[in-house]
């Protein structure tokens, strides 16, 4: 834009030389004349380009941004549905007629530029509320758009009929502009599509008396006034004027919006009028930009601009961009838009398979060149293999001797290795003989101790049982049967008895394995630690894994020797093990190595 300036500014300061000045100079100082135009010339011929390659980075930069919009077109469709779908909970949700037809109408402007088909059902649910509630004039408003969008479609005489059944009297000024502009843009595409030309003139007059009554009704500062009057300019090849208008429409609109890229279309259609191809493909690819960042369907740009790429050499970005407006054209779904879109899809296509065409023919032609080099580096390879060949020959000669000194040392290499793996064989048989004498130790101490302990043990009992057997003689000679059938009842003796029992156990075990409770303990997270008041005494829960640990792991015959239920015994196993550093399944079997020998 920089260099732009330079330009419109020397040609202002040349404008402002009068022709007599210049004839003056001419005749005075014709050397000096010459010098200034060659500096002139000069100065012309380097800007040129300078602006040329200006132009050709901004409209690339637009490029790219089309590139990356065409990739995230799924975020801003994401966006546009997610505003129907917010728009049609508010219309479910409203009551009474006015308020289902403000959020009907809301919805069918969010579909007009994006499903032509359901744009046209909401227009028809919003004239069915304003007949309902007896808004005449909101009905015909409605009806004059949806005639729009058939024209839009290609369907004029639906349209046609439309506007026939609409009294125009009964619009509000909104209503009479949307009647003037869908008469306008009906009789327009009647004019641009039919192959009779007198009926083409008798269409585009109408045309041109619908815009004469838009003009008319029309604000003078409205956007549709502005319109219709850069389109006059247009039609009078007056550009210029044009442009005017369209800068006095792009004032005050967000660059982000539907309506700036319509503009923008209507600024390239102006440029492209000029020949200014800088521009138009600029304003060109802004337009089609801005209809992918809104999520607009009915596409008119960005066919254009693909059509525009293809015939300057970019098949690759042209195939693209053709099929994401045929795509496009497809989800707004009007035959219109579709054919004018097919002709220009089967130009690119045809040129983008040709280019496919030639490409596969260059790759043959290199997978041939490649070939033929393969070829070569094999035969040569051949070559170097026949002549190492000849060397390696005389090379074996003389490494023969060597071979067999080798073959020697190998020989001896590997008696040695076979000596130190029978050494090795004998150290682990050793370590395992060891081992197992450590355990077989450590077997008999355990079954001394316990068959010790089982003796003493039925001794113990014998004498009770002796002692027991006194006392109910007693009592039955001195006819207490009243005492004896009490005490009989009472679970005291069991009690005593039992308790006995496990204090013998307790101290026998606590004998063979002094350091079992703190072995046990350091199995368990330190929150679930078992800290005894008496250490000579072990509780349930060690009695339990003294019991495994001595090989009884069956929970029945647990649950038999500690005088408690089997599920009893499975519900102190499984909470104990819950507290386990190391894995349920491998608590135990830590449990049974506990105190075992493990000789060195």
């Amino acid at each position: 834009m920089y260099v732009c300036n330079i330009i419109l500014s020397l040609q202002h300061q040349l404008d402002l030389t009068s022709a007599t000045s210049i004839k003056v100079l001419r005749r005075n100082n014709s050397a000096k004349y010459k010098a200034i135009m060659r500096d002139l010339l000069l100065l012309f011929i380097w800007l040129v380009p300078a602006v040329a390659s200006a132009d050709a980075t901004r409209t690339d930069s637009i490029y790219r941004c089309i590139d990356d919009a065409i990739a995230n077109a799924s975020v801003y469709l994401s966006k546009r549905e997610a505003r129907i779908s917010s728009l049609k909970r508010q219309y479910y949700e409203s009551r009474g007629y006015a308020a289902r037809y403000a959020s009907a109408f809301k919805i069918y402007d969010e579909y007009k530029a994006f499903v032509n088909d359901s744009a046209i059902v909401w227009l028809s649910r919003a004239e069915y509320l304003a007949r309902r509630n007896g808004d005449v004039k909101s009905a015909g408003y409605c009806v004059a758009l949806k005639a729009f969008q058939c024209s839009t479609a290609g369907m004029y005489m639906e349209s046609a009929e439309m506007l026939a059944s609409v009294n125009v009297k009964e619009l509000t000024h909104k209503g009479r502009l949307a009647y003037y502009i869908s008469q306008n843009h009906l009789y327009k595409e009647l004019g641009f599509y039919t192959r009779v030309n007198s009926l083409r003139d008798q269409y585009y007059r109408t045309s041109h008396m619908y815009a004469d009554s838009l003009m008319a009704l029309a604000d003078k500062n409205s956007d549709i006034y502005l319109q219709l009057m850069e389109s006059k300019c247009y039609d009078r090849n007056d550009l210029k004027g044009a442009l005017r208008y369209n800068t006095m429409r792009m004032e005050g609109l967000d660059k982000d919006s539907h309506e700036y890229s319509i503009v923008a279309f209507y600024r390239f259609l102006d440029y492209k009028k000029m020949n200014d191809t800088g521009n138009w493909t600029y304003w060109l690819a802004i337009s089609a930009l801005g209809d992918i960042r809104n999520a607009v369907m009915d596409q008119g740009a960005l066919w254009e601009l693909a059509n525009y790429l293809n015939t300057t050499g970019h098949p690759a970005r042209s195939y693209k961009y053709i099929n994401f407006a045929w795509q496009c054209a497809e989800t707004f779904g009007t035959r219109v838009r579709s054919t004018q879109i097919s002709s220009v899809l089967t130009a690119i296509d045809s040129s983008y398979q040709t280019i496919m065409q030639k490409q596969k023919e260059r790759l043959v032609i290199m997978i041939a060149l490649i070939s033929l080099f393969a070829v070569s580096v094999l035969m040569l390879f051949i070559y170097v293999n026949r002549q190492r060949g000849k060397l390696k020959l005389t090379r074996d000669e003389l490494s023969h001797k060597n071979r067999q000194l080798m073959s020697l040392n190998q020989e001896m290499s590997q008696v040695n290795e076979s000596l130190d793996e029978s050494n090795r064989q004998l150290k682990e048989t050793d370590r395992q003989l060891h081992e197992v004498i450590g355990r077989l130790n450590e077997s008999n101490r355990v079954k001394e101790k316990y068959i010790g302990l089982s003796l003493r043990q039925c001794s113990i009992y014998i004498e009770n049982m002796e002692k027991m057997r006194k006392d109910v003689l007693t009592m039955l000679k001195n006819k207490h049967h009243t005492e004896l059938m009490n005490k009989m009842k009472s679970h005291e003796y069991r009690d005593r008895q039992q308790q006995e029992l496990f204090d013998i156990f307790d101290t026998t075990f606590i004998h063979l394995f002094p350091t079992f409770v703190d072995d046990f303990n350091k199995l368990l997270r330190p929150e679930e630690r078992i800290h005894l008041d008496d250490t000579s005494r072990l509780n349930t829960d060690l009695r339990i894994f003294a019991l495994i640990r001595l090989g009884i792991d069956d929970s029945s015959k647990i649950a038999e020797f500690l005088h408690y239920s089997v599920n009893t015994i499975y519900n102190y196993r499984a909470r104990i093990k819950n507290g386990a550093i190391c894995g349920r399944d491998e608590f135990e079997k830590k449990v049974k190595e506990i105190g075992a020998a493990h000789p060195a």
